[in-house]
């Protein structure tokens, strides 16, 4: 009997990248459903060579002991050592219908793709680490200017300026902490604002964050590397940092800052998803890649091809827990489309639509929370809070301590 093989690439690590192969290693590879009827094998695309829990990187910059520990690497997780299981380190420069190109002019042929890019911010916030010594080194280097600097600005009151400004000046009190944002209140996006003032409360009265609200940085002298015209598609490598700088905001005040962090929103990976639509619309729409509630692109050219994480476009509000389900439904449809006796298509599993969520971790001590149209009292909220920001949950969740246990692709099992 003539052995199939079938190729899957997962482009991207991280929360919904690793998730998939998680659930693949336990749907395809450690379970013996599989036993002589397909080869598999999975190959996971990631210019870092470990998975970083980016939700702790404000602390991490403020507290480099435990930014260290943000990052895992590949090769002291037992199960990726499988031997159908590869791991490329390098940077995915274009996607096609079967193939995708790393930027080393490298191919990898795929039945099926995973796309989990997710997307990208300006360092430091942004990792252009590969390597976890480069990783520690980033953090050290970002730890000094913060440290030496008596004044330090934060411009962009999104949630991670909001977090990283806590996080300064709850480690280091004595220092002057100011963030600025464009708007009345801080935190865009579809949150009531009773939250917003919830917020600006926090800042100001409880950790002493000064706020400058509604007005821009419109000149900053010296700017930083992010502020220039150039595009990129790698904005980690393009630092939002300057020292011992003046800003000039539109209603004419100036600010002083020892050490100025502009946080200001996302870069995408649409200029590296080469995928003719067979519609009117764009494969990769204004929120992202185009998804059915299967995870695969939406697009009937496309069913082998599932997205999941922040680089499609199934939320509003992009959650690390979210990535992690909509990766769980792709793998799991992915192996039942492979696993599948008889010539007709299975039933795919569908992911719900979730209602928008945002937890403000605004120092150890200080958090907030909505779900859907709800704020949670803070006794209510606190089961959702570690002094670790999530990264043992996060490591439990991906099983990046412990072998998956197999299952059948046809069962439903913890997402994570």
């Amino acid at each position: 009997m003539t052995t199939k093989i079938v190729n899957i690439v997962v482009a991207g690590g991280n929360y919904a990248g690793l998730n998939a192969m998680r659930h693949l290693y336990a749907t395809l590879l450690a379970s013996p459903d599989q036993a002589n009827k397909t080869v598999v094998n999975i190959t996971l695309v990631d210019r870092r060579d470990g998975f970083v829990h980016y939700i702790g990187m404000t602390r991490g910059i403020t507290e480099p002991s435990f930014g260290s520990s943000l990052w895992v690497p590949y090769s002291t997780v037992d199960w990726l050592q499988h031997p159908q299981i590869t791991i490329k380190q390098g940077t995915v420069a274009d996607i096609q219908p079967t193939l995708v190109q790393l930027t080393n002019g490298e191919q990898l042929q795929f039945d099926y793709l995973v796309v989990a890019l997710g997307i990208s911010r300006f360092a430091p916030i942004g990792i252009r680490s590969s390597t976890k010594s480069e990783f520690v080194a980033e953090l050290a280097e970002s730890y000094a200017q913060l440290e030496s600097a008596k004044s330090v600005v934060v411009v962009g009151g999104g949630a991670v300026g909001i977090e990283l400004a806590a996080d300064i000046k709850c480690d280091f009190p004595h220092k002057s902490v100011t963030l600025v944002h464009s708007r009345a209140l801080p935190l865009p996006g579809p949150f009531k604002d009773e939250l917003r003032h919830n917020v600006v409360d926090i800042l100001q009265n409880s950790i002493g964050v000064e706020l400058v609200l509604g007005q821009r940085v419109i000149a900053q002298e010296p700017a930083s590397a992010d502020m220039a015209d150039t595009l990129t598609d790698m904005p980690e490598h393009v630092s939002s940092t300057a020292t011992d700088a003046t800003l000039t905001l539109s209603g004419g005040q100036t600010l002083h800052g020892d050490w100025v962090v502009r946080c200001l929103g996302t870069r995408d990976k649409k200029s590296i998803i080469n995928l003719p639509s067979s519609t009117q619309e764009p494969i990769f729409g204004a929120n992202g890649i185009r998804v059915k509630d299967t995870m695969q692109i939406d697009d009937v050219a496309y069913p082998h091809i599932y997205a999941c994480g922040d680089i499609c476009s199934r939320d509003t509000v992009k959650l690390a827990g979210v990535a992690m389900y909509g990766a769980y439904i792709a793998a799991i449809n992915i192996a039942r489309t492979i696993s599948s006796v008889s010539n007709d298509s299975p039933t795919l599993e569908e992911s719900p639509l979730y209602p928008s969520k945002i937890l403000l971790l605004m120092s150890k001590d200080h958090f907030i929370m909505q779900l859907g149209d709800e704020i949670w009292e803070k006794e209510k909220t606190r089961q959702y809070v570690s002094d670790d920001m999530g990264l043992q949950g996060s490591i439990n969740g991906l099983s990046l301590n412990k072998v998956p246990a197999a299952y059948s692709p046809f069962d439903l099992a913890p997402a994570f």
